[in-house]
């Protein structure tokens, strides 16, 4: 039986647009990356977006500092994989500096 692909994955092909949209209007946009199943999910995604050239915009991962360390290898592993910039900001260093109170 011969699969009809029109209809699949109506709402990837929406993320799909979505992510190609908001590359192409705004001047420095990021994908937010915890390195959990939804952060991974939107690289994914993100990579089918600009298939076969990678993707145009950095990660960037907020550390709370209560990471896995599976979690950040995992992230760093992937960032290299796919050549990707990658932001990192901490928590704690916005803590120190006042801008944030615990």
């Amino acid at each position: 039986m011969k699969k009809d692909t029109s209809k699949i994955n109506p709402l990837e092909n929406e993320a799909i647009y979505i992510i190609r949209e908001v590359a192409a209007q705004f001047e420095k946009p990021v994908l937010l990356f915890s390195g959990g199943k939804d952060s991974i999910t939107l690289v994914r995604l993100a990579q089918k977006a600009f298939y076969p050239a990678k993707i145009p915009f950095p990660l960037m991962h907020i550390d709370t500092g209560h990471n896995f360390p599976e979690t950040i290898a995992f992230r760093d592993k992937l960032v290299k994989e796919l050549g990707l910039e990658l932001i990192v900001r901490n928590v704690q260093d916005s803590i120190n500096a006042g801008k944030v109170k615990e």
